[in-house]
């Protein structure tokens, strides 16, 4: 039997979207809308992060934000939608994946929490 794709209009799985915030070693979010257990998360991107040398210009924050997203797309097989936001070097810079780049929806409620989370 072929596998059911994770986004149905019937029998929906819910996935709940989360928002991670990252200080160091700039500031960053990831947001993932994902049914994968999630408990491992800080552990992959400190991996992720170990093994590649700092952004220092924008094409490299471009790319560590590209990378990240696709790194984080095949650890988690269940994901619906994945966000990364740097904001380094007064400027900000976002790599978007699956429902938020298809669904309005999406990207007004990440950037609503993304609003939210800058000010707590």
């Amino acid at each position: 039997m072929k596998p059911l794709p994770f986004t149905r209009l019937s029998n929906k799985e819910f996935s709940p979207l989360i928002v991670r915030r990252y200080s160091e070693p700039f500031l960053f979010f990831i947001v993932l809308i994902t049914d994968d257990n999630l408990d491992n998360l800080d552990d992959l991107v400190i991996k992720f992060i170990k093994k590649k040398d700092l952004p220092e210009t924008i094409q490299e924050f471009r790319n560590f934000a590209g990378e990240l997203n696709k790194f984080l797309l095949s650890s988690y097989p269940k994901t619906e939608g994945i966000a990364i936001v740097i904001y380094a070097d007064k400027m900000t810079v976002s790599s978007l994946s699956g429902d938020f780049m298809n669904h309005e929806q999406c990207r007004l409620e990440l950037f609503g929490l993304l609003n939210f989370m800058t000010k707590v």
